[in-house]
C-alpha cells in the first residue's frame, strides 16, 4: 500500500511538468543528486547505521504517506521535492543502504550529525565522515557525472544547539568563536569535495531560527519568546556562510564552482510571525509530540506523544523537523525562487549552468 501511495504521489508529480520544464544539462539527462547533513535532509541513513531504535522508522512518521521511510517528518522531505524538480524520478536512496541503487545519487546526511568533533561510530557520521564516504565512492560515477551533479547541504544546527545545552551562559565572544570555528571546517570539506571529489555543484541551505524551534522553546523554557543564543549564533552562521561561499568562486583557485544559497531562515520567520498568510493555525508547538510545545518524544512507544489532526496546518512535525508541506514549499523556493530568498542563482539556473568548458583534469 505504502510503495503504491509512493508510486503515485511521484507519478502525479511528473504528470504536472513537461520534460521541457526541467532544466537541461550537458548530457540531456537529470543531473545526479548528492546531499549532506544531519536529519533535515536524513533519508535513511540512521535505520542503517546503528542497531539503536529509530523512531523515524515507526508511525506516525511518514503518515502522510502512510510508509515511515527513515524521514523526520510525516512525508517526504527538502531533497525528496528538489530530486523531483530537476527530473529524478524516484528520492536518491539512503548510501548506508547495502541494496540501494547509486546510480542516480545518494544521501550521505544522516541525524544527529554535526560539524565539529569526531563522532563515535555508534552516534552518526559527521560533516567531514559524509564528505570522506563520498570521495571512497566517487568512482562510482563519471568525472562529467560528478561535475554535473547538485550537491545540496544543511549542516551545523546541532554544533550550534549541543553548544548551547554544554555552555549556556557562553558570552558572545565564546559564541562567535564557535560560529567561526564551525565555518571554518565547512569551508574546508567543501574544499575537500571540489578537489578530490569533482563536486561543482553546490545548493546551501542556511540555518533556521534554531532559538524557535519547539524543542528549543520547551527545554529551555523561553515561553512565547524564541531563545536569543542560538538564534543570534544561527544569524551570524548565516552571514558568515554567505562569505565562505562567494570566496570559493574565485576563478584561480576554484575554477568552475558554484552555487545556490537559500534563505531557510529568513522563510522559516516569515512563516513563524505571519501563520494565516501561509496556511497554518500553529507555527510554534509540533504536530506531534509531547510536553508544553508538543516537543519531544514523536515516534517513541514508551512516550504517550499527541498527534494533530490535520498536519499541513502545522509548521513543524515535531519538536525540530518540518512537516511535508513545509518542505514542499522550501524545496520550490530553493528551485525557482528569485534573489531575495536564493542567490546568486536557484537551483534551476544552478543546473542550467554547464561546466562543459572545463578540461578533464580540472574536473
Amino acid at each position: 500500500m505504502a510503495k503504491n501511495r509512493n508510486l503515485v504521489f511521484f507519478l502525479g508529480l511528473l504528470a504536472s511538468f513537461t520534460l521541457a520544464s526541467f532544466p537541461v544539462n550537458v548530457s540531456g539527462e537529470p543531473p545526479l543528486l548528492f546531499t549532506f547533513g544531519d536529519s533535515s535532509y536524513d533519508v535513511g541513513n540512521t535505520k542503517f547505521f546503528s542497531s539503536e531504535f529509530d523512531p523515524a522508522t515507526t508511525w506516525p512518521y511518514g503518515e502522510s504517506i502512510d510508509d515511515p521511510t527513515g524521514r523526520w517528518s510525516d512525508g517526504h522531505i527538502v531533497p525528496d521535492f528538489v530530486g523531483r524538480l530537476i527530473g529524478q524520478r524516484e528520492p536518491i536512496p539512503p548510501v548506508l543502504d547495502p541494496k540501494a541503487d547509486l546510480s542516480r545519487g545518494a544521501s550521505f546526511a544522516i541525524a544527529g550529525a554535526v560539524v565539529l568533533g569526531s563522532q563515535a561510530a555508534t552516534v552518526s557520521m559527521n560533516f567531514g565522515q559524509q564528505i570522506s564516504k563520498f570521495i571512497e565512492l566517487h568512482k562510482r560515477w563519471t568525472d562529467k557525472e560528478r561535475a554535473e551533479a547538485i550537491y545540496m547541504v544543511n549542516i551545523g544546527a546541532d554544533d550550534y544547539l549541543n553548544f548551547a545545552k554544554a555552555h549556556p551562559n557562553a558570552n558572545t565572544v565564546e559564541q562567535v568563536t564557535q560560529v567561526a570555528y564551525v565555518l571554518q571546517r565547512i569551508s574546508r570539506e567543501l574544499m575537500s569535495i571540489y578537489r578530490a571529489g569533482g563536486a561543482r555543484k553546490f545548493a546551501v541551505q542556511n540555518l533556521g531560527p534554531l532559538g524557535c524551534l519547539p524543542i528549543t522553546r520547551q527545554e529551555f523554557k523561553t515561553g512565547e519568546k524564541c531563545m536569543e543564543m542560538v538564534n543570534f549564533m544561527a544569524k551570524t552562521h548565516n552571514e558568515r556562510l554567505s562569505g565562505v561561499l562567494f570566496s570559493m568562486t574565485v576563478p584561480l583557485l576554484y575554477r568552475g564552482f558554484r552555487y545556490s544559497l537559500f534563505d531557510f531562515n529568513g522563510e522559516i520567520l516569515r512563516r513563524i510571525n505571519e501563520p494565516s498568510l501561509h496556511g497554518y493555525t500553529d507555527t510554534t508547538t509540533s504536530c506531534c509530540g509531547t510536553g508544553s510545545r508538543n516537543a519531544y518524544g514523536c515516534g517513541y512507544s514508551n512516550v504517550h506523544a499527541k498527534l494533530c489532526s490535520y498536519q499541513k496546518s502545522f509548521l513543524f512535525f515535531d519538536g525540530r523537523h518540518n512537516t511535508e508541506k513545509t518542505d514542499e514549499e522550501i524545496a520550490n523556493l530553493f528551485y525557482s525562487g528569485d534573489k531575495h530568498v536564493v542567490s546568486p542563482v536557484n537551483i534551476k539556473d544552478l543546473v542550467g549552468k554547464s561546466v562543459n568548458d572545463l578540461r578533464a583534469q580540472e574536473i
